[in-house]
């Protein structure tokens, strides 16, 4: 038992380990005090003695030891000086002077300049707990530096990987504010650290609609967004990045963070549009000989129901022919649009869409691709909904899928195409394993009776260039192509296919909101309308324009005719009275139907504008023309133009 006056220190844990002690201390006697006080405490201790600076600094060298305890005056040596020694030799050793007396000045220098505590040799009761107190001290700083350099560490590393990524990486407030931008962030925008911080974020974004939808659903679960936006730099370049962003929990009361991520994928979609181009002509290269059939057809039944026409007298023989070469006609037209809209090469443009409209106007075109050994057979679902898209991508999804059935049937089969209202709810995608948002889709399925496609091969049908086919009979681009399609039109795309059992492709497009999804067609049908104005009808076609004239003048209307944009200069200067329409072509030599319209604006500014083309390459922004302006895409009936002529007038009537 301990003696009355001694401290036990059991529950510290510390009486269960052996404690090694330096013990600097001239005296044996006080040397076997404090010993016998610390093993009578329960501590279980190891205890070197050294008597002089020699001694001590030898025992530093080749032991190791938990803690040095040290009176304060010996032979020729302080303790201080002691603790100053193990200091500068890079010991941190937990440092308790035990001396017979301590001047309070002196003892408090001693605990400033960093001796765990010191201990007097009259009150030696205190040495066990200074002791462990000194050592538990030392454990939690040895644990507090080690966190502090984990800390470090981690924070260099971090920044390393942030300044060092090759993606831009930025942290802003909702109000534009820029709180950090890494390098390749400032360098993708052109801007130095600076400049950016003083820039307001929104200003970026090519089209501030953006930045809206983006912060819309970072403020609403998930808090995260995925997306693709365009941007523009310092310089004005327009940049195609692929943006990542989420918003950060708040810690505090501060304003809210957001974080983004940002890779320019520029030249990745500048080669996927030169892919899709190279997609489209390999298809209109397998089209060319259909369509050159089409027209020979229709070009002989109009030339031929024309010879009919020479040599019949009987009325009711020639309503009959005229039908005919009608309707001819508007096979060629129709023959004409979708090639243009198969084969154009412009930024996608989204419209509202009904798939069926466009799966049965290529009804006609898809046999030139299959085969005569291939039946195609369409499913239109009912009351269809309409889709957002761009129609000449939903046009080339369909053909690329097409050249991909009839590839997998070498020996004929059948194609079938159909579409569907899908109503995708989670119990719905649980049973499809699909991976997309709930909600109200139109479904597009293109199915063949081919060879099918096992496991592996599904897992890289979508890859660019990976194909199953002979070198030289494919590019590998078909289904990357309609995969990269499906997504840019936030679209979803499936397959279903076995070995021997064919293949089924389904692509899920969200479904359009909107009041009334069919859009009216004008009707040629019906009285059309009569008038007095004079009309200025520019065409370089001479029969063309010969034509439009001799429809107008017999419904009242006087008409000024001129073959080219000067030509018709020259007649608006040369005539007196009021001009109140202007029919131009767009394409013409010389002068074009815009630039002549926004010039006699300046003489007329009232005057009404209609422009009418077989195909521009510079497409025409209407709007900037106002209210009383139209555009009609040829060929365009004489009834239509027409309606369109009379509507403009009577829109604003003199």
């Amino acid at each position: 038992m301990s003696s009355a006056g001694n401290h036990h220190v059991s529950g510290t844990g510390l009486e269960r380990k052996l404690i090694r002690i330096l013990l600097l201390e001239d005296s044996e006697a006080d040397a076997q005090l404090s010993i016998r006080k610390l093993q009578s405490s329960g501590l279980s201790v190891q205890v070197d003695m050294a008597t002089s600076s020699g001694q001590f600094k030898r025992h530093v060298a080749d032991k190791l030891y938990d803690i040095v305890l040290a009176d304060y005056r010996i032979p020729s040596w302080t303790g201080l000086e002691a603790f100053h020694w193990l200091r500068a030799s890079g010991y941190s050793l937990p440092f308790i002077l035990v001396t017979g007396t301590l001047g309070e000045d002196t003892a408090v220098e001693s605990i400033k300049q960093g001796v765990s505590d010191y201990v007097l040799k009259k009150n030696l009761e205190r040495l066990p707990m200074a002791l462990i107190r000194a050592l538990e001290d030392h454990a939690l700083r040895l644990d507090r530096d080690r966190a502090e350099r984990e800390l470090r560490q981690s924070t260099e590393e971090y920044r390393s990987i942030i300044e060092g990524a090759p993606y831009g990486i930025v942290r802003s407030k909702e109000t534009g504010e820029v709180v950090m931008a890494n390098p390749a962030m400032l360098e993708m925008l052109g801007y130095s650290a600076e400049e950016l911080s003083q820039l307001n974020a929104g200003e970026v974004y090519l089209d501030p609609a953006d930045r809206k939808r983006i912060f819309e659903q970072l403020n609403h679960e998930p808090f995260s967004i995925c997306t693709e936006v365009k941007v523009h730099t310092k310089g004005g370049k327009q940049v195609h990045v692929l943006l990542a962003g989420k918003r950060v929990p708040k810690r505090t009361e501060e304003e809210q963070l957001y974080e983004f991520f940002v890779q320019d994928v520029s030249q990745q979609r500048a080669l996927e549009q030169q892919f899709l181009q190279a997609q489209k002509m390999e298809a209109v290269g397998r089209l060319a000989g259909g369509v050159a059939h089409d027209f020979n057809n229709l070009l002989m039944i109009i030339g031929g129901y024309t010879e009919l026409l020479q040599q019949q007298v009987l009325p009711e023989k020639v309503a009959g022919y005229i039908s005919q070469i009608q309707n001819a006609s508007k096979m060629a037209a129709s023959v004409v649009r979708q090639l243009l809209a198969f084969s154009r090469r412009q930024v996608p443009e989204r419209h509202i869409l009904d798939l069926n409209t466009i799966v049965t106007d290529l009804k006609k075109m898809l046999p030139r691709l299959l085969g005569e050994d291939v039946d195609l057979v369409i499913v239109p679902g009912e009351a269809l909904n309409c889709v957002s898209a761009d129609r000449g991508h939903m046009e080339q999804i369909i053909m690329n899928l097409a050249v991909n059935a009839r590839d997998a049937m070498p020996e004929g089969g059948r194609m079938t195409i159909q579409t569907a209202n899908a109503l995708v709810d989670n119990e719905y995608l649980q049973q499809n394993t699909l991976s997309m948002p709930p909600g109200s889709y139109v479904t597009l399925s293109v199915t063949d009776t081919g060879t099918g496609m096992d496991e592996e091969t599904q897992a890289h049908i979508f890859e660019p260039f990976f194909t199953t086919k002979e070198h030289g009979k494919g590019t590998g681009l078909g289904l990357a192509t309609v995969y990269g399609i499906a997504k840019q039109s936030e679209g979803h795309i499936t397959v279903q296919s076995a070995p021997g059992n064919g293949t089924c492709f389904t692509l899920y497009f969200p479904a359009a909101l909107m009041e009334g999804t069919k859009q009216r067609q004008a009707k040629s049908a019906g009285p059309v309308l009569t008038g007095h104005e004079t009309i200025l009808l520019v065409e370089d076609e001479p029969d063309l324009r010969e034509i439009t004239r001799e429809y107008l003048e017999p419904k009242g209307y006087k008409v000024l005719s001129a073959g080219s944009g000067e030509a018709a200069l020259q007649l608006v200067r040369a005539h007196e009275g009021a001009i109140h329409v202007l029919l131009t072509d767009l394409i013409m030599p010389g002068i074009r139907g815009q630039e002549l319209a926004k010039t006699l604006r300046k003489l007329h500014p009232a005057l009404n504008i209609i422009f009418v083309s077989g195909y521009s390459d510079q497409p025409v922004a209407i709007e900037e023309y106002g209210p009383n302006a139209a555009y009609l895409q040829k060929p365009v009936s004489l009834g239509d133009l027409g309606i369109s002529v009379r509507t403009l007038l009577d829109r604003r009537p003199e």
